[in-house]
């Protein structure tokens, strides 16, 4: 009889699998690495096993992914909490050297502060339990942190609108508007308001982000019910294009830290 595969694992498997082929070693000698056998290794490939953190803490080492794997741990570990979609979406910011995100409504999801995150959350899932949230808002917020050590190139452009609205109260939207200025000036990311007197761009449409990563370039579009992955080149450079011409249409990143600032000011 086969072994059940462990969905939750799928994508964990997977990563170790590609940085397996990538350091030209096979699954036994991985094994002699890990003081594992070499059909350990394939099961937890297949995600016919789950791991251990000892485990996974050494294949980070060993691959030096920056802590990869042990984030894709932690995400299996939530025993089903991350939707399908979002897991994909996860593994897949882990790996792009460039991300692009439009938004006008909100911040990024990248770039939210544990409290404008879970006033967001706990609005949007009025099921989940206390406990549950924060695991969510811990995993929004996680996210930056976790992909920093690769050094990815990160832009984000947002309407004026995404400034302006106050989320929760004027306490968390300036410690927001403060986080999005920090990473601005330490190089972390680019950012740019599109104003409000651009009444006729050619946005006005909903959040979608730019992912480039080795040879594959994605877009995914968000809507209500979570979002869509589309990787055909006509469909990336269409979208390319038109995060380009968002671009065009903002101002320059100095002047939109300036507005950052004046709209903290205004909330003192």
């Amino acid at each position: 009889m086969a072994d059940r595969v462990l969905a939750e694992w799928q994508t964990f498997g997977r990563e170790v699998r590609e940085l397996r082929r990538q350091a030209a070693l096979t699954q036994g000698e991985l094994g002699e690495k890990l003081r594992l056998t070499g059909s350990m290794v394939g099961h937890l490939e297949r995600a016919t096993r789950n791991p251990n953190r000892d485990h996974v803490r050494k294949l980070d080492a060993l691959f030096a992914t920056g802590g990869t794997l042990e984030a894709l741990y932690e995400d299996a570990n939530r025993d089903g909490s991350v939707p399908p979609w979002f897991r994909d979406s996860l593994e897949l910011e882990r790996r792009a050297d460039t991300i692009s995100d439009y938004q006008p409504i909100l911040f990024p999801g990248l770039l939210q502060t544990d409290g404008y995150a879970r006033v967001l959350i706990t609005a949007r899932q009025v099921r989940k339990t206390p406990e549950e949230i924060e695991e969510v808002v811990e995993l929004r917020t996680g996210r930056l942190p976790s992909i920093l050590p690769r050094k990815p190139a990160l832009w984000a452009v947002v309407e004026q609108s995404v400034v302006d609205r106050i989320i929760g109260d004027e306490t968390i939207m300036r410690k927001q508007l403060r986080h999005v200025i920090d990473l601005a000036e330490q190089g972390t990311i680019r950012f740019q308001v599109i104003p409000d007197d651009v009444r006729h761009h050619c946005g006005l449409c909903a959040p979608f982000r730019l992912m480039s990563m080795d040879s594959r370039k994605v877009v995914q579009m968000e809507h209500t019910l979570g979002g869509t992955t589309y990787d055909r080149v006509h469909e990336f450079e269409e979208m390319a294009a038109l995060f380009g011409a968002l671009q065009a249409e903002a101002l320059s990143p100095r002047r939109s830290l300036d507005v950052l600032r004046q709209t903290m000011e205004r909330l003192s």
